[in-house]
């Protein structure tokens, strides 16, 4: 499973959660999930999330690596750090019964 953070170059509030998903054991959460982060601004690859997420990012969801759908997670506060932002992960990954 992916956890896909769809981000912008410039962006500091990406740049700070980037930083923050860095400080923390994304294996602790669940130990199949790998971090990709994705431009937004690779709308030749990516125009629907481009269409989508132009003004939103950061932007995280979830990919099954099985079927490939992506679910979308709730907006994450920038605030959140170590311990507080592994919790958000877990609780909200948790609520998609994957």
């Amino acid at each position: 499973m992916d956890l896909l953070i769809f981000v912008r170059k410039g962006c500091c509030i990406c740049d700070s959660l980037k930083k923050n998903l860095k400080e923390i054991n994304i294996k602790n959460i669940r130990i199949d999930l790998t971090v990709k982060e994705i431009d937004i601004d690779r709308f030749d690859l990516y125009e629907d999330k481009f269409k989508k997420y132009d003004y939103e990012v950061p932007v995280m969801a979830i990919k099954e690596k099985s079927s490939n759908k992506i679910y979308e997670l709730p907006r994450v506060s920038p605030r959140l750090k170590n311990s507080q932002l592994e919790n958000w992960l877990q609780k909200n990954i948790n609520t998609l019964k994957l």
